[in-house]
């Protein structure tokens, strides 16, 4: 080999080399900027789904607590539990899947009291909703959850005083 084609190996051989550092130095900001993204979108889903279950929770709260009150008839408290109610529907509203926002226009469109037999219905079907969107299997319509929503006693439970 002569000189100038030993300059012209070893030339091409530094542009390969210089090629390939070049090439793993994009590849590695490629790959640092996509795990940045990804790591970003995931802190946002999860900071989504902890307000959307801070949402739902204080819903099923308010709902409850406003229902006692209302069947109790205890009217005292019932401005700041409409206050609540209508907070944790706004939050629903803005954070939640679709599917649950239909299922609370359903629920309080039918009166939102549970008083009647089609409001009992929309709210367990918001329920169904509601733990569908945190990503817990459908429930099959087998289980009766109104029945566990809203039995006040289980089919076992006994009035009977256990000291006769």
């Amino acid at each position: 080999m002569g000189r100038k084609q030993l300059d012209t190996h070893y030339l091409g051989l530094s542009m390969t080399i210089t090629l390939a550092a070049i090439l793993s130095l994009i590849t590695g900001l490629i790959g640092a900027v996509f795990g940045h993204v990804l790591s970003e979108k995931k802190s946002r889903n999860d900071e989504l789904a902890k307000m959307r279950l801070d949402a739902y929770t204080d819903f099923l709260k308010a709902t409850s607590l406003l229902v006692s009150a209302r069947r109790s008839g205890r009217a005292q408290d019932e401005i700041a539990e409409l206050a609540a109610l209508n907070d944790a529907k706004a939050r629903i509203c803005v954070c939640a899947d679709a599917a649950v926002v239909e299922a609370l226009e359903s629920f309080w469109l039918q009166g939102g009291t549970l008083e009647k037999e089609q409001e009992i219905i929309a709210y367990t079907n918001l329920c169904r909703a509601m733990r569908e969107s945190l990503g817990r299997d459908r429930l099959t319509y087998q289980i009766r959850l109104s029945d566990i929503l809203f039995r006040l006693e289980p089919s076992t439970y006994s009035f009977r005083n256990d000291d006769a």
